[in-house]
């Protein structure tokens, strides 16, 4: 009888759907419509405008991986329309449940996006559908930190529906219980994949808890990554007579640690850069620093080889401008000067320099003139609203500018979830 039901649910369903011509309403959904701001011009001091200014091309998907290396990531899927999952017939949809019970990653992806889309909302007039898929997403294999992570699938569709939310509220409790060696590898994976799909401006609920998830992982971060007597990944140094962080650096350098002296302030918990003292135990990463900008999330993040340091909220291209692309971190800019796409070259401290007091250049052979900067326009974070480069607020860019080492990578991608 319950399968009777059912049947007649689905049919009633795809008959108002096919009827309604929803598949033609979803069709016209832009998810990432770029939000109009202001023009931004050429971002570097004594540089004219960026020279790819076109639509960025479309390399393909990013591969299902139950776990990701973030040394080996490259740029994912450019497309920044995101697919609206389509509604699946009874025989469907029962092998979508099957699925997502042995944890398949695509069918994980795809019960977390219509639990969170419009075309579910139709199928559950009786709440059996929505029901039976909810408890199929939110039954882990177990209770563990590894299971409540592999339950998410290949990115953020969980941040979307309430279920999923309250399923990562649970995980976040289980990273709670750890101890801070245990808790930063998988809270830096979780908010890996929260960051990977889309989390637009409207999407408050879903930065809400990224920003919690954040907010929670800063502890180990703090206490753990960022302890100087913790060496593990990292080559220990004591402090000599007449040292400066930036005379270690550039020892650091010679041997092919890739560190700034902000680099190491922040990683030793330095307050003072100025008052290092002979003897001090210091350590520099073994592990590369990469930068990750996640273009659909609008979010910008720091790794220490597969370990997360930091997050930032950005802005970026209007249009698509900001290239998907494999940079490397060039000079750093205290105080810039602007050059606007008229040619017009404004110093430091006119209000017509859109740059704010810090630029990061990015280097690329076939991209000329991005870089990372402040913004007089904070509400633009979180918008395509550049002429290419990426935007940050104040205390960010501040944050970062000391931190990203010179001829690290930058990569900047547009992940979409399977579904």
């Amino acid at each position: 009888m319950r399968q009777f039901v059912f049947g007649i649910v689905i049919a009633g369903f795809l008959w108002w759907a096919f009827g309604g011509d929803v598949f033609g309403r979803m069709a016209g959904t832009d998810a990432s419509a770029p939000v109009p701001a202001p023009a931004e011009g050429a971002p570097a001091a004594g540089s004219s405008a960026a020279s790819h200014r076109g639509s960025v091309s479309e390399p393909g998907p990013v591969p299902e991986q139950a776990a990701v290396h973030l040394r080996d990531l490259m740029p994912g899927a450019a497309s920044t329309r995101e697919a609206v999952p389509m509604p699946p017939s009874p025989e469907d949809f029962e092998t979508m449940l099957t699925a997502i019970g042995k944890r398949d990653s695509a069918a994980l992806d795809r019960g977390w996006a219509l639990l969170a889309g419009p075309v579910l909302g139709q199928m559950a007039v009786t709440g059996v559908v929505r029901q039976r898929l909810a408890a199929a997403c939110t039954t882990p294999a177990a209770n563990d930190v590894a299971s409540l992570l592999a339950q998410l699938g290949s990115g953020n569709s969980f941040l979307h529906s309430e279920e999923g939310r309250g399923f990562g509220a649970k995980l976040l409790g289980a990273l709670a219980a750890l101890g801070d060696a245990d808790a930063i590898g998988p809270g830096s994976r979780l908010l890996e994949l929260a960051t990977r799909g889309r989390i637009e401006k409207q999407d408050q609920d879903a930065a809400l808890f990224v920003d919690r998830a954040y907010q929670q992982h800063r502890g180990p971060v703090d206490r753990w990554l960022c302890n100087p007597d913790n060496v593990q990944g990292a080559r220990s140094y004591i402090v000599q007579r007449g040292d400066a962080l930036a005379k270690i650096a550039g020892r650091c350098r010679k041997d092919g640690i890739l560190v700034d002296d902000g680099t190491l302030q922040i990683l030793n918990r330095i307050p003072n850069p100025d008052r290092i003292r002979p003897d001090q135990h210091l350590k520099a990463p073994l592990d590369p620093i990469l930068t990750v900008v996640e273009k659909r999330s609008f979010t910008l993040c720091v790794y220490v080889g597969d370990l997360l340091l930091r997050l930032y909220w950005v802005g970026h291209g209007a249009g698509d401008k900001t290239p998907l692309a494999e940079f490397t971190v060039g000079n750093k800019q205290p105080k810039p000067q602007w050059t606007s796409p008229d040619g017009n070259v404004y110093p430091y401290g006119d209000p017509r320099n859109i740059l704010g007091e810090y630029f990061v250049s990015l280097q690329h052979a076939g991209h000329q003139g991005f870089g990372v900067h402040g913004t007089p326009e904070p509400d633009t974070i979180r918008t395509m609203s550049s002429m290419g480069c990426v935007r940050m607020l104040a205390p960010d860019i501040a944050e970062f500018f000391r931190l990203v080492p010179r001829g690290t990578k930058l990569v900047v991608r547009a992940s979409t979830p399977q579904a």
